[in-house]
């Protein structure tokens, strides 16, 4: 396991470079356009918000009208921005945390007030607080469950450390450093030599059976590590933050494969 980690690698180039690109986001050439466009969809690839089911539309297509109008600023108008150099979003989180502000500015257009009604339900009490949270999205999530970003990274990383390690390759190859390899987990395990992979990761709870529920989820190692360590029931109502623990351990997976290779 000593190759150097893609994914990991790849995360933290795109959080290099960010900073400078968001900048000058206005004055891109058509190569550096390309790669701001595919450095955004990497970000918000697995992020979820509630609010993306409040609006009901397609992800895809609000991640591209966001990239237009906000990220590349190319809508009719909106061409220069004001905005100070040290606004740029530093990382992946941040870049969550401007497209959550997008789509709240959704939520609050005339467009979609015949679709939400901002005086029933006490919708708009709703998304304001919701915005009070905004400069943190992970911490926004997590804070509903008792928990910060900080707290279940250790948590993420001692459950790695209690894995075997076949379970931990069979981990990155779902999750981790080496999960957006060609031939994916099968090609991983072959590669490492990892006996009885589809079993392990069956019992780890990366691979699923068609037939398997919430309740055969949670009986997986994953699955214990949420309900029993993290305290989040596996159901539909915490799908946002059964997804950000998710992409937190995917994330300890990989960094643990950093230190591993500089070791």
């Amino acid at each position: 396991m000593g190759a150097v980690p893609s994914h990991a690698f790849v995360r933290n180039l795109d959080d290099a470079i960010l900073p400078d690109l968001w900048r000058r986001r206005t004055r891109l050439s058509g190569d550096e356009m390309v790669s701001m466009v595919e450095l955004v969809k990497r970000a918000l690839r697995t992020y979820h918000p509630l609010e993306l089911q409040a609006l009901g539309e397609d992800k895809e297509e609000l991640v591209a009208q966001f990239i237009y109008a906000k990220v590349l600023r190319l809508a009719p108008g909106h061409t220069e921005t004001h905005a100070c150099a040290e606004s740029a979003p530093s990382n992946g989180y941040a870049l969550c945390a401007y497209f959550r502000r997008y789509l709240i500015d959704c939520l609050r257009s005339a467009g979609h007030q015949r679709n939400v009604s901002m005086e029933n339900d006490g919708m708009a009490q709703e998304i304001d607080l919701h915005a009070q949270a905004l400069e943190d999205p992970v911490e926004s999530v997590l804070l509903q469950y008792g928990l910060d970003e900080q707290r279940v990274r250790l948590s993420a990383r001692a459950f790695i450390e209690s894995l075997d390690e076949p379970e931990r390759i069979v981990l990155a190859g779902s999750l981790g450093w080496c999960s957006e390899g060609k031939g994916g987990l099968s090609a991983v395990a072959a590669q490492h030599r990892v006996p009885s992979y589809h079993y392990r990761a069956v019992k780890l709870g990366v691979t699923m059976k068609k037939t398997a529920g919430a309740e055969d989820f949670s009986n997986t190692k994953i699955g214990r590590w949420l309900t029993d360590v993290l305290g989040i029931e596996i159901e539909i109502d915490n799908r946002p933050a059964i997804l950000l623990a998710l992409n937190l351990l995917a994330a300890e997976s990989s960094d643990s494969e950093l230190n591993e290779a500089a070791a």
